[in-house]
């Protein structure tokens, strides 16, 4: 062991080139073994005055993170925002920051590309991914290599993490991602929102909804008032300043430069002198199949797009989900999913696990015993649960199930909105004298009727509050969020909190003139300043929106038609969940990586002709930097009856030889057919019948993944065509793009 050592030590020191030794700053770039990449990856360290001169004193670290373009070492032929030494950044850089404070700083390589690869300056592998590398997951492998090879105070309390620009997409995200091994995060002028996760299913990650992930993070954000990204964090701004206690920002009179930096390197030591702590509640979204957390490790088996949602994680349960996009996005219940917890309860002891699931309306005790260490493994799927852990004694465990909006479909400022409130009773009594008060977290709101009461709660039961909670946002308001504490109590004067968002939209003009898209082509705005041709919607495209049909609301603006966002709340679009959401990606005009969203919502098969559909539609206009905001009130008015056939989403065949076809429709489907055709030998063809009724190898009921466990047979390569017919007759079949294999 003690050769070994050695062996890395010394292979450290010959691999080292110390450029700066001084009564001053130590400046060393080296580099180690990184078993995530599977290679040799490179960084530079500035080490503090009298680093070797008091070999007993330890340093809190900072890593930070460099902009496109850049490389640990600096500046690369595109030089723009030098911040390592001498007069770069107007002399506001590391070196002269380290030089004058204890503390450590390591500039880790954001580089991404092979040796034999021609040279890329898009560092992080994020929008487009194109590599199996993934840097949030070396974060945790750099911290223990750097722990391990200087004097490091090693703890989550003096460790922070910043960067700029790309590298401050990479701050927040890896922040979040790791709440328990950093304290404080500070983001440069930092992109919002990339395409990141594993290289065959990533997702679209949008720094704006992923807030609850810093619990015990304190955050901050500097960017110049002519920064081109400037726009993106106005809009972050005009949520997380509302929704996190542990956010700042400040604007400079700069461009795109690590604006601040001692000021932003001078708080984050402030941080480690009081550092929050572990929440005792907590939350987080992962866009990794498999993650840890505040020493909860969950794991799944999604190999599509999506994120894991955990709520209100404490020692008394949690709620946990998959979706494939946020905030709304479709829940994901034919994945697998594992949640083991830290040892934080009794060791083989049991434990009355209660598992509610809103959209199944089912309620499942079970009795689950501790492991030896006091680790409780808990089983489950995609869908939405709230889970109740509790001990041998007994006693009500409330929550809040969900909510949903009263007499309108978007809360709209200088108006009261109602909001209807269900609660929850994950435990193993009846809550007797509920009171549930919704109290404001800030001054932008005032609640005309703050409490709502409910006679009793049974145990594993979801009960809706008989009158609803009133609440008002002044009409001036800029913010686009609204935050309220919850406090839930029983007559036992057990006391339970939860917090809840909502968002809020100004009152919006009317808009008469718009076109509907279902199902045709139409010349369309697209990437800020350019045009495509896309067909838009399902349907039979003569404009008028039917039962069963899917569709785009397109406004015109100055001879061209913008795809919109709709905000709604009406049973009778997206049925059972169902919700499609597209982007626009605007990086080639404003070079940032954010997107417009725009909404194709599907109309209930059984919706009644005459019924008007109330929205509200949100569009992008370009103003370089800026992305104008547009919103406006739309009325359409349902027709006819249902025409269209299923929309197949994705055909896949899982490693057990499981063939899983996602599909959705306006109202149930009757049949889905799937038939093999062997790419070398044609005349060999295989027919199955798939199911959604969870047999047969599908793995979950009413999903709308219909599958088939195709046995055991030689090894070949099929193409396939999926054959899908509704309730009302309608049919579609296509021939799948790709071959599958079948083993």
């Amino acid at each position: 062991m003690v050769k070994h050592f050695l062996a890395c030590l010394a292979f450290l020191v010959c691999t080292s080139t110390v450029l700066a030794q001084s009564t001053e700053v130590n400046i060393v770039d080296t580099r180690h073994y990184s078993k995530v990449f599977g290679e040799i990856r490179n960084y530079r360290i500035f080490l503090p005055p009298g680093y070797h001169q008091h070999p007993q004193k330890r340093y809190p670290v900072i890593y930070y993170y460099h902009g496109w373009s850049q490389r640990y070492f600096g500046e690369t032929y595109n030089k723009y925002a030098g911040v390592d030494q001498g007069e770069e950044n107007n002399g506001d850089n590391i070196s002269n920051f380290v030089a004058s404070h204890e503390v450590i700083v390591v500039k880790p390589d954001g580089y991404n590309r092979s040796p034999r690869q021609e040279y890329y300056l898009r560092p992080y592998n994020v929008s487009p991914v194109e590599t199996h590398r993934q840097f949030p997951l070396y974060f945790p492998e750099l911290v223990a290599h750097v722990d391990a090879s200087y004097r490091t105070l090693a703890d989550r309390q003096h460790r922070g993490i910043s960067g700029l620009s790309m590298g401050g997409f990479m701050t927040f995200w890896i922040a979040g991602k790791y709440p328990h091994l950093v304290s404080a995060a500070g983001n440069f002028c930092g992109s919002p929102e990339f395409f990141v996760g594993p290289k065959n299913f990533p997702v679209e990650f949008k720094h704006a909804s992923m807030y609850k992930n810093y619990g015990g993070v304190q955050v901050r954000l500097h960017y110049g008032d002519q920064d081109f990204i400037r726009g993106y964090h106005q809009d972050l701004n005009r949520t997380w300043t509302q929704v996190m206690d542990n956010y700042q920002f400040k604007i400079f009179p700069a461009e795109h430069t690590p604006c601040g930096l001692g000021e932003m390197f001078q708080s984050m030591l402030n941080t480690f002198q009081d550092p929050p702590v572990q929440p005792e509640r907590w939350h987080h979204i992962d866009a990794y199949p498999t993650f840890e957390v505040w020493g909860y490790q969950v794991a799944s088996d999604r190999n599509l797009p999506g994120f894991t949602v955990l709520e209100n994680v404490d020692q008394q349960g949690f709620s946990c989900a998959v979706r494939e996009f946020l905030p709304d996005g479709p829940l994901m219940p034919f994945v697998h999913l594992s949640v083991t917890t830290p040892p934080s309860y009794e060791p083989g002891k049991p434990y009355t696990v209660t598992d509610l699931n809103p959209t199944t309306n089912s309620s499942n005790t079970t009795i689950i015993y501790s492991d030896q260490q006091g680790r409780l493994k808990l089983s489950l799927d995609g869908g939405m649960h709230h889970i109740g852990i509790n001990g041998l004694g007994e006693a009500p465990n409330l929550g809040l199930a969900s909510w949903r909006l009263l007499d309108t479909g978007w809360a709209r400022k200088g108006q009261q909105v109602k909001v209807a409130l269900s609660l929850l009773n994950k435990g193993t009594t009846t809550a007797n004298k509920v009171t549930a008060q919704l109290i404001p977290v800030r001054n932008t709101t005032r609640v005309r009727q703050p409490m709502t009461r409910a006679t009793t709660i049974p145990a594993g039961e979801i009960t809706a509050l008989a009158k609803p909670i009133t609440f008002e946002v002044a009409a001036d308001s800029t913010i686009d969020m609204v935050q309220f504490k919850l406090q839930i109590q029983d007559n036992k004067d057990h006391l339970w909190e939860e917090y809840l968002e909502i968002p809020v939209h100004p009152e919006a003009p009317r808009i008469d003139d718009f076109i509907v898209a279902d199902g045709k082509e139409f010349m369309v705005a697209a990437a800020g300043d350019d045009t495509t041709s896309m067909v838009l919607g399902h349907g039979n495209g003569d404009g008028v929106v039917n039962p069963g049909e899917s569709f785009v609301v397109l406004v015109p603006h100055q001879g061209q038609y913008y795809r919109t966002q709709l905000y709604f709340n009406d049973p009778n679009l997206n049925p059972d969940g169902i919700n499609v959401r597209e982007s626009d990606s605007w990086s080639s005009y404003d070079h940032v990586g954010g997107s417009a969203k725009y909404s194709v919502p599907l109309v209930a098969a059984d919706c009644p002709p005459g019924h008007q559909l109330k929205l509200l539609a949100e569009y992008w206009l370009p103003n370089y930097p800026y992305h104008i905001i547009r919103k406006g009130e739309i009325n359409i008015t349902v027709s006819d009856h249902d025409q269209t056939p299923p929309v197949i989403q994705w055909v896949d065949i899982a490693s057990d030889n499981t063939l899983q076809v996602r599909l959705y429709d306006g109202g149930p489907v009757g049949t889905v057919q799937a038939r093999l055709v062997h790419t070398r030998e044609p005349h060999k063809e295989i027919e199955y019948s798939l199911n959604d009724q969870g047999k047969s190898g599908d793995r979950e009921a009413n999903d709308r993944v219909f599958s088939y466990q195709i046995p055991e047979q030689q090894f070949g390569l099929f193409k396939i065509q999926i054959t899908a017919t509704d309730a009302s007759g309608n049919s579609t079949a296509k021939n799948w793009p790709g071959s599958f294999v079948v083993q």
